[in-house]
């Protein structure tokens, strides 16, 4: 029986002087920020005198909080998601053959009776189900934090400084007749949006020739687990770009539009490009030295607010 190589994922060489920013922060330095607030407005003007809407009759206010409670209703599930799918890959299977742990997770969550967290878990079991069908593709890890480090220039000082961006991955895979790697990034959330419209901004920086859609995020931080994993030597040495293969999968608890099954995959929206992932890292790095030297500056001008004040009652107490 052939022997798969398993990585090492424990991190022990990792620097801890070194500064980190997480692969998050660095694609949402790609974003323009979205106005919340202005969005609201927009969403009231439209929709206050509509019966149809979600929205009729309500509030700035109430629009956000709709937008906050579904934010968060879709967060919880797709927490509870993961789990299902952590007792599933990694499952710990007692003497009588039984996952007891995954019997106790049903019960706890009142999986029986939420019609939506069912939906969930049966996208993924369908995925899994064809993932795993021909025994050619194994479970390798899942939720791993991967490290890469990179040189930037400080954008004031010129100094050069070493920055780890960080990781975690969703799931990693390997298909025994193909050698290939495979990391899954799990999205529950929504749907995987490739087409822009009227209203879609491109992303800044590097990025400023793509439309800010999140098919090309999604794309952009699996690109950095791939850049990690074989650049940090997690996977065997001589590891290659072509033997990684990327996933987006969509698990979203109902039959998709075309597709007539209750998950799609995605490949990347983009090849991979070594040179401008770089170029990713180093402009959201320099984006958050700009932004804490700018809350230093400000800092600095309350010193220096305050300062002018103890002088002027000064001079008032010597005139």
């Amino acid at each position: 029986m052939e022997e798969i190589f398993h990585p090492d994922f424990s991190n022990i060489n990792i620097d801890k002087s070194i500064p980190t920013i997480s692969i998050s922060n660095i694609l949402s330095a790609l974003d323009i920020p979205f106005d919340k607030e202005g969005v609201a407005q927009k969403t009231f003007d439209k929709n206050f005198n509509d019966p149809s809407s979600q929205y009729y009759k309500k509030s700035i206010s109430e629009i956000i909080d709709m937008w906050e409670t579904k934010g968060a209703e879709s967060r919880h599930y797709g927490s509870m998601l993961d789990d299902y799918i952590g007792l599933n890959l990694k499952p710990i299977i007692t003497d009588d053959g039984i996952n007891r742990n995954l019997m106790l997770w049903k019960m706890d969550n009142d999986y029986a009776n939420d019609e939506r967290l069912h939906r969930l878990c049966d996208s993924f079991d369908n995925f899994y189900s064809l993932l795993s069908k021909s025994g050619d593709t194994i479970f390798v890890d899942r939720e791993r934090t991967v490290y890469y480090k990179i040189t930037v220039d400080h954008p004031i000082t010129g100094e050069k400084i070493d920055y780890y961006v960080k990781g975690r991955f969703d799931a990693l895979f390997y298909n025994k007749r193909t050698k290939k790697w495979i990391v899954i990034d799990w999205k529950s959330s929504g749907s995987i949006d490739k087409v822009s419209n009227k209203w879609t901004n491109n992303f800044l920086g590097p990025m400023n020739k793509y439309p800010a859609l999140n098919y090309y995020s999604y794309t952009n931080q699996l690109h950095f687990y791939k850049k990690a994993l074989i650049e940090n030597h997690y996977l065997p040495e001589g590891t290659t770009e072509d033997d990684v293969v990327v996933m987006i999968v969509n698990l979203p608890g109902k039959i998709c539009e075309g597709s007539g099954t209750n998950f799609e995959t995605h490949s990347p929206a983009m090849k991979f490009d070594s040179e401008l992932m770089n170029r990713i890292f180093t402009f959201g790095i320099q984006k958050e030295l700009l932004k804490v030297k700018k809350e230093e500056e400000i800092i600095q001008e309350d010193n220096n607010t305050n300062n002018i004040n103890t002088d002027n009652n000064n001079l008032e107490n010597i005139f």
